[in-house]
């Protein structure tokens, strides 16, 4: 319960898309062999804490201790009441002449944090000595996992990565990245307390575009107290991008050459359809016009029917009334009869 609440604090906090790999640990000591580490201690124990200047040390009065615990302020340390046989913390010359060293007698865990060095009448800041971490902070739940983005944006100059380890009996640890041997703190939380009394933990770095694209592999270092008690995971990044981009690469060409042969369906499937549409046009007014000679042969036809029947009967009327205005058929009949006698009787008398 407590690890899924602090992960939905993480994806808060990162407002991100992010998503969860499977990776693998990586715990070699020849890779981690030359990381500037936190120093780790058992309870009880002597540590020395080495801080470097790069000038000499001469007078260790003239230069003060600081000790700055998990999300508070650095507060300094009473040297002065501490130094004799029987004191907690003791400053003394290293064995360079630029080197100053506090020494803390029976370490406990509330011992752990960082620890400053400064010289007291100058203004200068603070320098960091190193950070101390005592005892074991793991539990059986103690988990660490590498959160990504989901997808690489081309305006991005950088990517953001977090780290997440929780199930923590305390948050006295220390995290460290990884890139590729370049070794950073990143910026970390200084913890959430979960229902479950465990602390959870996130620290976040930013890599640049091309770290991310390039191969590097980028780790997550996780102290937690003991000496050679460190938890480690892994994420090789630019094999997630190398399967985008190839994937990419190889999906590209035949994406454009889909494209382009729907474009050119589309183009001869449009022109296909303008031409099967004019050419309906067209179908229709020819039979427009085909019918309407139809209908005007038609018409020519039925009127010149009728204009010849009406000039039969009106030939046929001029001829009965020319008949009749010469006596008639009848008369006409008689008049042919007698002419018929006559010219039987001419020729008789010849």
């Amino acid at each position: 319960m407590g690890s899924s609440l602090r992960l939905k604090m993480a994806k808060e906090t990162f407002p991100l898309i992010l998503i969860f790999l499977v990776l693998r640990g990586y715990d070699s000591e020849s890779a981690l062999s030359h990381i500037p580490f936190a120093m780790t201690a058992e309870v009880g124990q002597i540590v020395e804490l080495t801080c470097h200047y790069i000038y000499e040390v001469e007078v260790v009065s003239r230069y003060g201790w600081y000790k700055q615990g998990v999300g508070e302020a650095p507060k300094a340390i009473d040297i002065s009441s501490s130094n004799g046989a029987g004191g907690k913390f003791i400053s003394k010359k290293g064995n360079s002449k630029n080197i100053l060293i506090l020494e803390i007698r029976n370490v406990q865990a509330n011992d752990s944090g960082s620890y400053y060095c400064v010289q007291k009448a100058s203004y200068a800041p603070l320098q960091k000595a190193a950070t101390l971490l005592v005892g074991d902070s793991s539990t059986n739940k103690t988990a660490v996992l590498i959160f990504v983005p989901q997808e690489e944006g081309n305006s991005r100059e950088t990517v953001p990565l977090v780290c997440l380890v929780s199930g923590l009996s305390s948050n006295r640890i220390a995290i460290f990245w990884n890139i590729s041997g370049l070794v950073t703190e990143g910026s970390c939380d200084p913890g959430t307390l979960e229902e479950d009394e465990t602390y959870s933990i996130t620290s976040q770095i930013m890599v640049s575009m091309d770290m991310w694209r390039n191969g590097d592999l980028c780790t997550c270092i996780v102290q937690l107290g003991s000496p050679n008690k460190n938890s480690t995971k892994s994420v090789l990044f630019p094999k997630a991008a190398e399967t985008r981009t190839g994937w990419c690469s190889r999906a590209l060409p035949a994406f454009i050459t889909v494209l382009v042969v729907l474009v050119l369906l589309l183009i001869l499937l449009s022109i296909w359809i303008c031409k099967g549409g004019r050419a309906g046009k067209w179908d229709n007014e020819s039979q427009n016009e085909n019918f309407s000679l139809r209908e005007t042969k038609q018409r020519q036809g039925r009127n010149e029917r009728q204009t010849g029947n009406h000039r039969q009967v009106q030939t046929q009327k001029l001829h009965d009334g020319a008949l009749r205005s010469q006596g008639g058929p009848l008369y006409a009949s008689l008049d042919l009869a007698a002419l018929e006698k006559r010219s039987k009787k001419k020729a008789g008398r010849r």
